[in-house]
């Protein structure tokens, strides 16, 4: 191992922190949810980084405040970084989740921005929570105050942001429900039109369907009788068109 690398314990924290062991005892293996600890004027602060859309593991992120008010930092197992560097993370994430959200046309855009807006919602949560547990356990540090009121805007942001995505998407869905009801509707005035037509057509085509038969009717061969016969089909055909219409 590098020597000059700080190792971890069974607690995740780094050795060299000069932290009680009270606190480390408290940790496992894991970093588990976000929360503040408070031993001996020492506070730790267990969060977790912005978490991309597929991710099932949190990466956590460590926060210790010294009872002389001096902070250290351990992210993504680097020795930098800072509260305020923490939280910006979280506004960039948020930042181009909108900016994607203001683009998004499709059901499917939309649901790219829940998928990935749904956790940092449920993460930010998680830190505003923290860093109000600390707030209350130092009270005497005011820029607890501020990281707090950061956190609180930013779970505002990601509710705003994850419904702003369920509108959308409602929109669409709804706009889909009436093209397919306006459709529906064409479609039925369509078959409509053709019943009628078939109603008017019917009669006429039926007697000159009967008439054309190779069998003596006994009607006359004349011209009147002709015009009679289409004229009593024709007439036929319009009163079963309006009966159509009329029920329709």
């Amino acid at each position: 191992m590098n020597p000059a690398s700080p190792s971890y314990g069974p607690s995740l924290l780094p050795t060299a922190w000069q932290i009680p062991s009270s606190i480390r005892n408290r940790l496992g293996r894991e970093a588990g949810p976000q929360r503040a600890m408070l031993e001996d004027g020492h506070l730790l602060l267990i969060l977790h980084e912005a978490p991309e859309p597929d991710a099932v593991e949190r990466t956590p992120a460590f926060f210790w405040r010294k009872p002389n008010g001096e902070w250290q930092a351990r992210r993504n197992a680097m020795p930098s970084g800072s509260l305020t560097d923490f939280l910006k993370s979280y506004e960039k994430r948020l930042l181009s989740a909108e900016a994607v959200e203001s683009r998004a046309a499709t059901a499917a855009e939309h649901h790219a921005v829940l998928e990935g807006v749904a956790p940092v919602l449920r993460a930010t949560r998680g830190v505003h929570r923290a860093l109000q547990e600390a707030r209350e356990m130092v009270k005497e540090d005011p820029e607890l105050i501020n990281h707090r009121d950061r956190a609180a805007a930013l779970e505002r942001t990601a509710e705003l942001l994850l419904q702003d995505a369920q509108f959308g998407l409602s929109y669409i869905a709804a706009r889909q429900s009436e093209a397919q009801a306006e459709s529906a509707r064409r479609m039925a005035a369509t078959g409509h039109r053709l019943n009628v037509l078939a109603a008017l057509f019917l009669p006429l085509t039926a007697v000159a369907s009967v008439l054309g038969m190779d069998v003596h009717s006994g009607i006359p061969d004349s011209q009147q009788n002709f015009w009679l016969i289409v004229a009593g089909a024709v007439t036929l055909g319009l009163l079963v068109a309006l009966a159509i219409r009329r029920k329709g």
